[in-house]
């Protein structure tokens, strides 16, 4: 298949299922504490994944734990490397997703952590993921589920200036109430759906919108870079119900997002 109706077909599927009415499984529970989602083994070596994002990998935004046990010693040096890769049939495509290139072990929380977002679901697809630690300990192609979240909102759009591919993904607020909200989200740029970049430079500029009542609203903080691709701010929403959130984006002085505004579409109760 062509890169490029590849990467349409991506964008497609990915603004097919943010707009998505009906979600096909029920969300996933909030976590505050991590919870153990996967384990694989490959002799000797076990790597374990623990997520706060929900009970299982998660359609969009996941922040990840991993430990590492090698003839059953816990490892608490270096880091470890994950990379998921879908498969579009045997043969077919393959996408991977944005993550860090590695996750460094915090000893506060006593595993390596980082983050993952899985930028698209679909059911007659799967998931395959290699784990490594210090390039040393290795377990490959361990199939993964993945559980779809009505909560995911992630915008994706090519730029043929910069030939890049921009995903941008809204990580809060997930149940939008009246009033302000803290906005997080993270913005990430790939050039061939395999390997991706935290923009860490960019300037937005959000634009709220109640399309029913043809009005915006006051009151709003635009994102500003906090670390690794993240961006916080503020946004209000003076009224219930339907809202657009437009995010215009500049980076290195110029305009990556298309006319009109890569949009969010958020139930404000």
């Amino acid at each position: 298949m062509n890169k490029n109706y590849f990467i349409l077909f991506i964008i497609f599927i990915l603004f097919y299922h943010c707009g998505k009415d009906n979600p096909v499984t029920n969300d996933p529970p909030e976590q505050s504490d991590y919870v153990k989602i996967f384990t694989t083994e490959n002799g000797s070596i076990k790597f374990e994944a623990y997520s706060t994002s929900g009970t299982n990998f998660i359609y969009g935004y996941n922040n990840l734990g991993f430990k590492v046990f090698v003839n059953n010693a816990e490892q608490n040096q270096g880091f470890v490397k994950f990379k998921p890769t879908m498969y579009h049939g045997i043969g077919g495509p393959s996408h991977s997703i944005p993550i860090p290139d590695k996750y460094y072990y915090d000893p506060d929380k006593n595993m390596y952590t980082g983050y993952a977002v899985f930028i698209m679901y679909d059911t007659a697809a799967f998931w395959a993921a290699d784990f490594n630690c210090n390039d040393t300990y290795n377990a490959d192609s361990s199939v993964i589920d993945l559980m779809y979240s009505s909560l995911t909102k992630i915008a994706g759009w090519d730029n043929s200036i910069t030939e890049r591919t921009y995903f941008l993904t809204l990580i809060s607020p997930s149940a939008p109430v009246v009033g302000l909200n803290d906005m997080d989200v993270m913005l990430h740029e790939t050039s061939d759906l395999t390997n991706y970049t935290e923009i860490n430079n960019a300037e937005m500029f959000i634009r709220p919108w109640m399309e029913s009542m043809g009005h915006g609203s006051s009151n709003n903080i635009d994102p500003v870079w906090i670390s690794n691709g993240r961006y916080k701010g503020t946004v209000n929403f003076n009224m219930a119900g339907e809202w657009f959130l437009y995010d215009s984006i500049k980076v290195n002085g110029n305009f990556v997002t298309p006319t009109p505004a890569p949009k969010f579409i958020l139930q404000v109760n």
